[in-house]
Parts: C-alpha cells; sequence; structure tokens
C-alpha cells in the first residue's frame, strides 16, 4: 500500500537512503532532514514493512523535484 510517511517511518526511511548512500548511488540525508521534510516522502508499505520510497519537493504549482527514491 501506497502511503504518506509517518515520523515513526524516519528512521527506516535513513535507513534505506544511507544503504544505497554507502555503495555511492544516492547521496546520505541525516534523521533530522528526513524528519524535518516528511511532508515530502510516500512510502510502499507491505507486511514486511516498508520496501520503497520516494520523495517528492513541490516548487512552483507545475514543478517538482524527486529528492529521494529508493526500493529495498
Amino acid at each position: 500500500m501506497i502511503r504518506k510517511a509517518r515520523v515513526e517511518d524516519s528512521k527506516k526511511i535513513q535507513e534505506m537512503i544511507n544503504f544505497y548512500a554507502s555503495k555511492g548511488l544516492m547521496l546520505p540525508r541525516s534523521l533530522s532532514s528526513i524528519s524535518e521534510h516528511i511532508l515530502d516522502f510516500f512510502v510502499y508499505a507491505s507486511d514486511d514493512g516498508i520496501v520503497a520510497l520516494v520523495a517528492l519537493h513541490v516548487c512552483w504549482e507545475d514543478l517538482a523535484e524527486i529528492r529521494a527514491l529508493a526500493v529495498q
């Protein structure tokens, strides 16, 4: 199920992002940065927990930036 991320998802989001960052595939994100921008995040949650995430930051009414995208 795709849903808006919640504050309690922040740690798992950071783990996923920083896993790929350690491989040079993404930029690392701090927990405070993720928590500050949690409204930009959507997650795909299954019975096993969060398995995918995306952060979409709206810049203007017709322009947005994908800030993170990870699939486990």
